[in-house]
């Protein structure tokens, strides 16, 4: 989930470190973005929240597609889900395309999915075993994230989908970098997430 896995599918970093207020950095179409930074490293965390006219049921099934997440991922041209545990868990690998001269990411998670109730769901995404899918040439895997999903019925036709994650792109990529785009590519994949959830 890369540079991009920022984005898409992501990146929350599980450590103890204290973090800082959430500062909103967009809002528009129904759609806000958050940053904040995080005591431990220079990477900021990132929140993506979505108000969508649909229903839990179909946001779950989207969001577990691992072949379709480079249908609405920002900037990520391949995915594919490489292991299907369960119904509650899978294995998905994601490929960013980044813009040259920056090196393209990749990376294998694990995805869980939890019902906290009948029409609420926590779907966390860790690092899974990378000998699943071996790293492509010129292409850095990242192995360092962690994040998760809320999705919650507002009603019976309104959905909140927010989307909480941290990671680390490894490589040269300056930190400032990368705090730069964690506004725009979460809030592209949530424009398209919402198009595909809405139509």
């Amino acid at each position: 989930m890369k540079v991009l896995f920022f984005i898409t599918c992501f990146i929350f970093l599980g450590l103890s470190a204290h973090a800082q207020e959430w500062e909103l950095k967009r809002s528009a179409n129904n759609i806000k973005v958050y940053t904040r930074e995080l005591d431990s490293t220079k990477i900021n965390e990132y929140k993506a929240v979505l108000i969508a006219n649909t229903s839990v049921e179909n946001v779950v099934s989207i969001i577990t597609n691992g072949n379709g997440l480079k249908n609405w991922n920002h900037k990520t041209p391949e995915s594919e889900t490489l292991l299907k545990v369960s119904d509650k868990e899978y294995i998905f690998w994601m490929k960013n395309d980044l813009p040259w001269p920056i090196t393209d990411r990749d990376h294998v998670c694990k995805v869980s999915v939890e019902k906290i109730s009948p029409k609420n769901y926590k779907i966390d995404i860790s690092p899974a075993d990378t000998i699943l899918r071996l790293p492509e040439y010129n292409t850095i895997r990242i192995e360092n994230f962690k994040g998760f999903w809320l999705i919650n019925e507002i009603d019976e036709n309104t959905v909140e989908i927010t989307q909480q994650m941290y990671g680390d792109p490894k490589g040269t990529i300056p930190s400032w970098l990368v705090n730069s785009i964690l506004t725009s590519f979460p809030f592209h994949s949530f424009e398209n997430l919402k198009e595909i959830l809405e139509n």
